[in-house]
């Protein structure tokens, strides 16, 4: 788990500080411990490497580190489709749920409350708990679509 603030070098418009917790001075050229994008991308890849990635909506965070991942080894419980929820009339398409909700129904967890700023490390935490509770049967999944006929 690496958890950090990363200056970056777009002019941020919106921190949603709200929700993110994360204010101007978080990711500041006088925040020593802020790190540079390109040493956290650089951090992140070799963390990641040939290593199961789990998580929740992890493309935002690949996407944002301007970073890709083996599909294969990819666990997103945003994506996985036994949590997703069918919309609309008879169904419909499948849409992700949110972390927050699949935290409090499968482990119990409580996490996001409403009026305070999101933990990343907590998020994460929460997402790999999730995740556990369907590991077996999400590998063995996995497997049955990888074997050769």
């Amino acid at each position: 788990l690496l958890d950090t603030f990363v200056r970056v070098p777009e002019k941020v418009t919106d921190f949603r500080t709200f929700i993110s917790g994360v204010t101007a001075q978080d990711i500041s050229s006088k925040n020593r411990s802020a790190m540079e994008m390109n040493e956290c991308r650089n951090q992140v890849a070799n963390l990641i490497k040939e290593k199961i990635l789990v998580g929740h909506a992890l493309k935002n965070d690949l996407d944002a580190l301007l970073l890709s991942h083996p599909q294969r080894d990819i666990r997103d419980t945003a994506r996985y489709k036994p949590f997703m929820r069918a919309l609309g009339k008879d169904g419909g398409k499948l849409r992700p749920r949110k972390l927050r909700d699949l935290a409090k129904e499968l482990c119990d967890i409580e996490i996001q409350e409403k009026g305070k700023p999101h933990s990343s490390v907590e998020d994460a935490i929460a997402a790999m708990e999730v995740f556990k509770t369907v590991r077996v049967g999400w590998e063995k999944e996995l497997r049955k679509k990888t074997k050769p006929n």
